[in-house]
Order: structure tokens, then C-alpha cells, then sequence
């Protein structure tokens, strides 16, 4: 395998040059470019490099599938980028046909461009958390201790201060100040703010003589997305406008009188009310029936993943269940898909005769078990040999209807891995393991009887 700049360089020559790349982002485990011209890249030299998992290829762009190593590759990327772009074009501007509207795309990549920064943290404090658990379960940690009350704060401080960490990333999305966007929405969590919250909140307050609803906004993100879009576009018209030895008083004086008055009294009580919203339609389809939503969410979840739109859940369902009530199903119910997934790739390294194929079976079970990532049994075993596909989903399904028939929730957001089992500690962690040996049992037996038709797989028959 080559050097991540070897491959940041070569990613970059097959996309069409730098001049072909309008911007670039990154998620967990794939590299995002916004290219000006689609038909200017070389998909099929790409998917070829040493270091590529596979690649989501859609009309209005590409996902290079990388790994684990995406961050690293990621800053190549932008070394390159910058070394070889052409000073007399802006490597942001967006042209005519990167405009083309692909709203879901665009949500997307919105959401994995926010919150991608924070999915080491939010890992780390939900392992964290999930360790005290399970030291108050075993009895090795009192519960009415300082250290466990250290730990607990330890452990859940990411979501008391969600909105702040929100409001960082996206002032980094959107250009513009993260300190001011901090201050804008540290004003809306701070003590004296939430000393005029009654109750559950709704409860209405005079402002300059207009009355308006305030809630806790602790854990909420929505309303730092959109008061921080306000605030990129009204500091880039201001930084246009007024004079340069304005912008260092003028700006952030005006932002904070308005957009403090603008978040509380428009966008937190829009967006409480769309969480609240998302919340029931949540919990609607939970109650429905446990065991199908389970086994729907499991089955389903590689396929999101595939497409790469399971960041849409991920950050709008998920992430705030877990900062509002501190647990959630849906996270359990979606590792399935990965341990099903881990099964069929399984089932190609004990019945398949080719070497590299086997080899690549065992890197992808690895990269499953140890950090929770799926891509590469994904693009490189069954979307490429279809069968593991289908057998890892029902795999899945069958893990997450049982798990849902036991009532399994998570207490963080991480990915469903073997090191991460810790973070469902509680009364229900025998059955979330018990559900995912459903799934990759399940995956691996379905892979095995279904077969894989290609020749490449030189897969060997049950029967001698």
C-alpha cells in the first residue's frame, strides 16, 4: 500500500485536477470532494487505488469510501489541494453546475460537515460513560460517590454543552467567527437565563416589550445551526459594508445585541418545538411494535449507509435522544447492521480460495469489531458480490428484532463495535450481545447457504 500523500495525490489527478475541486469534507470514514465538473473524474482508476475501500458514485458527485485513516488522508488531500490550485481560481467558489440542487445531498453533507469533528468526542465520553455504568452495575462504584458524580460530569458534559459545540463547527462550516458563536449561544444556557425557565418551559418573558417562549436549550443543536447561518450572513455583508477599522467593534457588538434576542425569542423555540417534534414521531414509531421497528432499523441500516444518508438520523434522531434522555434504541437496533455485515464477510474468509479476498474478508471483520466501521464489507464484499448484502441485512434484522424484544437501548453515540460494548451497559447488555451474535450468526449462515455466483470469489461448496 502506497503513502497517504502518495494516495491524497493520486485521488486528487483522478478527480480532474485541483481546479476541478470546488471544496472538499470528511466524515468518519469517507472523504467528500464538491467537484465543478462530474464527468471530468475517473471513478474506475479511483476505486482501483490501494487505500480505497470503494466509492458511492452519484450523478451529483462522489464519496471516496477510505476507512479509518480518512482523517489523515483528508489532510493529504488538502496539502495537495493547496500546493497544485491554481492561484487565479478560488477553490470555493462554487460554479454554475456545483449549484445544481440535490437537496438531500446537500442536508448531508451539511450534517457530516458539522458534526463529523465531534464524533471523537461524543465516542469518547459515551465509552466513558458506558465504563461508570458498568462499574455501578458490578458493584465496584457507589453510585452516591464524588468519583462517580466526577465521572458522570465527565462523561456527559458534551451534551449540557452540545449547542456550544454546535455553534463551533458551524462557524467553521459556515466562515465565520467561532468565539462570537459561542457567546451567542453560551447566553442561552447560561444560569441566569435558565433561571427564567418554569417548569418544562413555554413560559413566556418580556423583551423589549415582545413576549416570547423560553425553553432549556441545553443538548439542543438545531437552534445553534441556524442562528449561527444568520450570523455567517450577516458578518460577511457587514465585513463587505463597513470600513476594516469598524469590523473589530462594530462587528461583534451589533451580532451579539441581535442574534441573543434572534436565537431565544425565533430560532430556540423553533427549534424545541421540531425536537419535540422528532422526538414523538420517535417515539410513535417505537411504540408501535418493538420487535418490527428493531428489525426494521436493523435491516435497513447498511442500505442508509450505503447511499450515505444515515447522517440524517444519525444527527437529527439519535444524537439529540441520547443528549435529551441519556439513552436511545435506535443506536442499539442500527450495530446490528454491523455485526451483520461482520458475519457475511466471515462466511467469504472460511469458504473462499482466494487469497486476496480472504485477506480483505479479515481486514473488514477487523475494522467492524475494533473501531465499528462498516464501508469496507460493505462496498467491498457485497455491493460488489450482492449476496453478502442481503444476508448481512437480514442478519441485522434478525439481531435488531431482538433486541427490540428486550427493550435495548444505548447510553452514547458510538459505532457498534466489540470495543464499544461498554457504552450499553445496564439491565438489557446481556441481550444487546445476545443481538448482535443473532446478527453475525444470521449473516454468516445466509451468506454461506446463499453463495456468491461471482467467479472471483472462488467460493468453495458447502458439500464436498
Amino acid at each position: 500500500m502506497g503513502t497517504t500523500e502518495a494516495l491524497a495525490k493520486h485521488l486528487l489527478e483522478f478527480m480532474g485536477g485541483a481546479n476541478n475541486v470546488v471544496s472538499v469534507t470528511h466524515c468518519a470514514t469517507r472523504l467528500r470532494p464538491k467537484l465543478r465538473d462530474r464527468s471530468a473524474v475517473d471513478v474506475g482508476k479511483i476505486e482501483a487505488l490501494d487505500g480505497v475501500t470503494g466509492i458511492v458514485d452519484k450523478d451529483s458527485g462522489i464519496q471516496v469510501v477510505i476507512g479509518t485513516t480518512v482523517g489523515e488522508v483528508y489532510e493529504a488531500f488538502i496539502g495537495e489541494l493547496d500546493v497544485n490550485h491554481s492561484e487565479s481560481n478560488d477553490k470555493n467558489l462554487e460554479t454554475t453546475e456545483s449549484k445544481e440542487k440535490h437537496l438531500l445531498n446537500d442536508f448531508v453533507g451539511l450534517v457530516v460537515s458539522i458534526f463529523s469533528p465531534l464524533l471523537p468526542l461524543l465516542a469518547g465520553s459515551g465509552l466513558l460513560r458506558g465504563f461508570t455504568i458498568l462499574a455501578n452495575e458490578l458493584g465496584w462504584l457507589s453510585t452516591e460517590s464524588t468519583t462517580n458524580l466526577m465521572l458522570t460530569l465527565a462523561a456527559t458534559s458534551v451534551f449540557y454543552f452540545l449547542p456550544l459545540l454546535v455553534a463551533v463547527t458551524s462557524a467553521n462550516r459556515f466562515k465565520t467567527s467561532p468565539f462570537i458563536a459561542i457567546a451567542v449561544m453560551g447566553a442561552l444556557i447560561m444560569p441566569d437565563f435558565i433561571s427564567l425557565i418554569q417548569g418544562d418551559g413555554g413560559n413566556m418573558i418580556s423583551f423589549l416589550g415582545i413576549s416570547i417562549p423560553v425553553f432549556n436549550y441545553t443538548s439542543q443543536v438545531i437552534p445553534a445551526i441556524l442562528t449561527i447561518w444568520v450570523q455567517s450572513k450577516m458578518e460577511h455583508f457587514m465585513k463587505k459594508k463597513l470600513p476594516n477599522s469598524l469590523h473589530m467593534i462594530v462587528i461583534p457588538t451589533i451580532l451579539l445585541l441581535l442574534l441573543v434576542p434572534i436565537a431565544a425569542g425565533i430560532f430556540g423555540p423553533l427549534g424545541n418545538y421540531l425536537s419535540i417534534g422528532i422526538a414523538n414521531a420517535v417515539g410513535w414509531l417505537a411504540n408501535i411494535n418493538q420487535i418490527v421497528t428493531g428489525a426494521v432499523i436493523g435491516g435497513i441500516w447498511n442500505i442508509l449507509i450505503m447511499f450515505g444518508v444515515h447522517w440524517a438520523p444519525n444527527t437529527m434522531v439519535i444524537i439529540p435522544e441520547i443528549a435529551r434522555t441519556g439513552s436511545s434504541a435506535f443506536i442499539a437496533y442500527g450495530a446490528n447492521a454491523n455485526f451483520g455485515m461482520a458475519g457475511a464477510a466471515f462466511a467469504i474468509f472460511l469458504r473462499s480460495r482466494n487469497q486476496k479476498l480472504k485477506n480483505f474478508s479479515l481486514t473488514a471483520i477487523t475494522s467492524v469489531f475494533l473501531s465499528g466501521i462498516v464501508e469496507p464489507a460493505i462496498y467491498g464484499l457485497g455491493v460488489k458480490f450482492k449476496t453478502p448484502l442481503i444476508a448481512g441485512c437480514i442478519g441485522a434484522a434478525l439481531g435488531g428484532a431482538f433486541m427490540g424484544a428486550f427493550d435495548v437501548v444505548g447510553n452514547a453515540f458510538v459505532f457498534g463495535g466489540l470495543t464499544t460494548i461498554p457504552a450499553f451497559a445496564g439491565p438489557t447488555l446481556w441481550a444487546y450481545i445476545v443481538g448482535l451474535a443473532i446478527s453475525f450468526l444470521g449473516g454468516l449462515i445466509l451468506t454461506i447457504v446463499l453463495g456468491v455466483k461471482d467467479p472471483e470469489a472462488e467460493m468453495s461448496n458447502i458439500k464436498k
